[in-house]
């Protein structure tokens, strides 16, 4: 079991792919185990060429737990988060990476190119934000309370909670895929089920700017990808990162959630690849 050691973490991760393959670093989102990016998904990037890296950021599955199940506060932030990439880069021998990431992986993503831009070849962004004040819901449905995500439930319950708070981040457009998200749920749980971290991470995300200096400084090309019917972050986010990043290209959709549907897989992977493509030649 490949383990990294970050600053006060040990950083769970995996690999899939050649090793001698263009490396992709690919970090999940507030609350969510790696095993949150589908096989399949990560697998059209395999089969494009790329060495697809994925891992538990701390306090979820099984990377190492900042506390107990009476302590909300870990004393990290986001950017302690990013190292925790870069550990996984050091652990693995890699200089630099191309980086991927969604919602809260999407800023620790930004972070990362801007705490060591030499160590980032290419940046995608799904549906996340460039600071703090884009975290708020739209008015349709109200976010869990504290209690309900951080409450420690029998298995039936937490099960059923993890579905239907997934249910926010749906589409208009795109069938909510419920077998799969049960299935993931169930996976979730059995794997490794500590709300408490759950609360940790969320403390962390209240200590990110309201608005993250230095975006325009960035080289490196990035894709930015937003749903324009997202409930959780408003797709102004997106619409504001293209604008600070000045090598960015941004794909809106309409009637996509805060989700990575299965009928736009396809195309992402073509604008993805063809993102990292171009990354490679220039460093050539």
């Amino acid at each position: 079991m490949p383990f990294a050691q970050s600053a006060g973490a040990r950083i769970y991760y995996e690999t899939r792919g050649d090793e001698n393959a263009v490396p992709a670093l690919f970090i999940e989102g507030f609350s969510v185990q790696m095993i949150g990016w589908r096989d399949a998904f990560l697998n059209k990037f395999v089969e494009s060429g790329v060495r697809v890296v994925i891992f538990d950021n701390r306090d979820v599955g099984l990377s190492q737990k900042q506390g107990g199940p009476g302590d909300f506060d870990g004393g990290y932030t986001l950017e302690d988060m990013a190292e925790d990439g870069f550990a996984v880069l050091d652990d693995l021998g890699l200089e630099s990476a191309h980086i991927l990431g969604q919602s809260m992986g999407g800023m620790i993503a930004q972070l990362m190119a801007l705490r060591r831009p030499q160590r980032v070849r290419s940046l995608t962004l799904f549906y996340t934000a460039p600071g703090r004040s884009y975290l708020t819901m739209r008015n349709q449905s109200p976010m869990p309370s504290s209690a309900e995500l951080y409450t420690y439930r029998p298995r039936a319950e937490a099960i059923a909670a993890l579905i239907e708070r997934e249910r926010l981040s749906q589409s208009t457009a795109y069938a909510f895929d419920e077998v799969w998200v049960r299935e993931w749920a169930i996976r979730s749980f059995e794997r490794c089920y500590a709300p408490d971290g759950v609360a940790r991470q969320a403390t962390a995300t209240t200590r990110l700017p309201q608005h993250i200096e230095g975006l325009e400084t960035i080289e490196r090309p990035a894709v930015i990808i937003h749903g324009r019917d997202d409930r959780l972050i408003d797709s102004a986010a997106a619409l504001d990162l293209a604008r600070l990043m000045r090598h960015s290209e941004l794909h809106l959709y309409p009637g996509l959630g805060h989700e990575l549907a299965e009928p736009l897989w396809n195309e992402w992977v073509s604008i993805i690849t063809r993102s990292i493509r171009v990354a490679e030649a220039s460093a050539n």
